[in-house]
């Protein structure tokens, strides 16, 4: 009794605490034995696959959360997670086939897209210069007095003398004592004012 009572009970420790890894090494021997049935595993199998797992997570989450803080973000994304492995060279390589659910797509647009530089001056050199005949029109010049022509005065219908009435008259006119102006020489909306003006001015017979 006395012998049994001196010594002292040892606490278990778990084969992830005696390896120095997180992730869990029993797990890791049952897994392993579950899919490779066929197989003798090693005691030390299941300490380096939970290490190597272990490393890669850790590998994996800091560069997410470096990209969530560029994104001014405070907590990790999938899209992060993708970024963070899209970006690193080893890791795209090992992950190619992987995909990511919400994680989007890489931001990259084709050059072939982007508008050329030298292009787009010329564009915009033709666009902006002005058509020559707007400069001529708008500096006419007259060259006796040397100032701008002024702007002429709206177009007064023209008297008609009795022979060009005559002439005008003669083809399709309505008769003798009316006179018909040429639809030419008027201008909207005088064709009534017109045809009074010739009949007062024309001589009674």
């Amino acid at each position: 009794m006395s012998g049994r009572s001196g010594k002292k009970k040892m606490s278990k420790l778990s084969r992830s605490s005696r390896a120095g890894v997180i992730f869990p090494v029993g797990r890791m021997m049952r897994y392993l034995k579950k899919g490779t049935y066929k197989y003798r595993i090693g005691v030390g199998a299941p300490v380096y696959m939970a290490a190597v797992i272990e490393y890669l997570a850790a590998e994996i989450l800091e560069l997410a959360g470096n990209a969530a803080r560029d994104n001014k973000k405070g907590r990790i994304a999938p899209r992060h997670i993708l970024l963070a492995v899209a970006n690193d060279e080893e890791l795209n390589q090992l992950l190619k086939g992987v995909t990511i659910a919400s994680g989007g797509v890489l931001p990259r647009i084709q050059p072939e897209l982007l508008a050329k530089k030298r292009g787009a001056k010329g564009k915009s050199e033709t666009i902006l210069s002005p058509a020559p005949e707007k400069k001529g029109r708008k500096t006419m010049v007259n060259k006796k007095s040397g100032k701008k022509a002024k702007s002429t005065k709206a177009r007064t219908p023209k008297k008609v003398s009795m022979k060009g009435a005559s002439n005008s008259t003669s083809e399709d006119g309505p008769g003798d004592g009316f006179t018909i102006l040429s639809s030419k020489s008027l201008v909207p909306g005088q064709k009534q004012w017109s045809l009074w003006s010739a009949l007062l001015l024309s001589p009674q017979q």
